[in-house]
């Protein structure tokens, strides 16, 4: 999904290298990576430099690709027959390119140097593994269900922190109406809850058991009109225009700070977020902000779920340096660099000692960390197919945009919508 790309195009351990290794020489490793965090650029500095002083001979040439062209940039250098000897690729966008045969099969290397599947976690690891062979070794995982709450808001509308236990509609329809808050003009300034990025039902619609197609493996057809969807969407609707616990975009946009949802959590505007762990450093830069997480709350049927990211690295079948290029993906995949990158509070390690050690649960952050290593479980991602990003960006997208202006309502617009995009998506299946 390219929203959770967007995510995580700033947090994937690939992404890191941008100041390094730009003088090497032509024999040397190339590694293609986009945009990264600038407390990260200096602890992958570090790593490449080890890498090239355990190896001596090995040099590694990293080079930087924004993030919104780098999926375009690889897919051409693989054509021309010229792409870089590692590739990051981000959990959702592998699929893309592993549907063009790009990759290397890991499955035999990992066998021999016992890198063992097993360490990390399953729903990445997985994720690199269609058929069961590996493509990518994963170096972290970001599951996309973690709420956000300003501790000092809850205690000012006497709303009790929330805990693992609650669920939609109720208690959290009932805590959202008592976050809500008005100016003496009777002018609403502040709401319960938002989404990081733009409006969407998505966790809404997979903690409630719903997904986008009738599988995430095999999907043959679209399945958005599905009655766990449709009530997904519809509760998401009714947050916005009927009970207004949650801004409209306009409404977002009109309080220009910046970063929209992000800054209104900060400022206390939004009482709770829905996003990943990588905004930790941000809010612990907001020394009046007081904040906690805690895990999506459960849908109407018990279930749980919601959308993850992640990065991993894999080899191009056109590299001339195979090996060295493998030993460049263990070195980045290993637990000396998810240890250092778990302990900046924004990185969830997909080796599973690294997680549950202390380099990522003591590290800087909220309270409740710990959560994050049962979340794993209840993660998805997109639907493993072809044209994907088409369907969902080009198509899906734009057909809810009115649905969040308020001019629609999802049923109307999903129950004609799908049966049109299956017959052009799946027309033989």
């Amino acid at each position: 999904m390219r929203r959770w790309a967007r995510a995580f195009g700033f947090l994937g351990l690939a992404f890191l290298f941008t100041l390094v290794g730009c003088n090497r020489p032509p024999e040397a490793v190339r590694v293609a990576v986009f945009t990264s965090d600038p407390m990260l650029i200096k602890i992958l500095n570090n790593v490449v430099n080890g890498i090239e002083t355990r190896h001596p001979g090995l040099k590694v040439q990293l080079e930087n690709i924004p993030y919104n062209s780098f999926q375009d940039k690889i897919t051409t250098e693989i054509v021309a027959g010229r792409p870089p000897d590692v590739i990051s690729v981000e959990a959702n966008n592998f699929v893309d390119l592993y549907l063009r045969d790009a990759f290397v099969d890991l499955t035999d290397l990992a066998q021999r140097d016992g890198v063992d599947p097993k360490s990390f976690y399953p729903a990445i690891m997985g994720r690199y593994s269609p058929g069961g062979r590996i493509y990518a070794i994963p170096s972290d995982m970001a599951p996309l269900g973690l709420v956000y709450y300003n501790k000092k808001v809850f205690q000012e509308a006497g709303v009790p922190y929330p805990t693992e236990k609650w669920a939609w509609p109720e208690p959290f329809l009932s805590m959202c109406k008592k976050l809500v808050k008005f100016d003496a003009t009777g002018k609403q300034t502040r709401w319960a809850f938002a989404e990081a990025y733009n409006i969407s039902a998505e966790t809404f619609m997979l903690s409630n058991g719903g997904y986008f197609t009738d599988s995430e493996i095999n999907p043959t057809k679209l399945a958005l009109d599905s009655p766990e969807c449709l009530e997904a969407f519809q509760f998401r609707w009714d947050m916005i225009h009927l009970w207004h616990v949650s801004p409209t975009q306009s409404q977002i946009q009109a309080f220009n700070f910046g970063n929209g949802s992000e800054s209104m959590f900060i400022n206390g505007n939004v009482a709770m977020m829905n996003s990943g762990i990588w905004h930790t450093p941000n809010f612990l830069s907001h020394k009046e902000l007081d904040f906690d997480i805690v895990q999506f709350p459960h849908g109407p049927r018990g279930t749980q779920g919601w959308g993850s990211g992640g990065t991993g690295y894999a080899i191009a079948k056109g590299s001339k340096r195979q090996e060295d290029a493998w030993t460049v993906v263990k070195e980045l995949t290993g637990p000396e660099l998810e240890a250092a990158t778990a302990e900046t509070g924004m990185i969830q390690p997909a080796l599973i000692k690294v997680a549950e050690s202390d380099a990522f649960l003591k590290s800087p952050g909220a309270e409740h960390k710990k959560i994050l290593l049962d979340m794993t479980k209840y993660a998805r991602f997109g639907p493993f197919m072809k044209n994907w990003n088409e369907i969902w960006y080009g198509q899906v997208g734009p057909a809810l945009d009115p649905c969040w202006i308020g001019t629609k309502k999802p049923d109307e617009v999903l129950q004609k919508l799908v049966p049109e995009l299956n017959q052009k998506y799946f027309p033989k299946k």
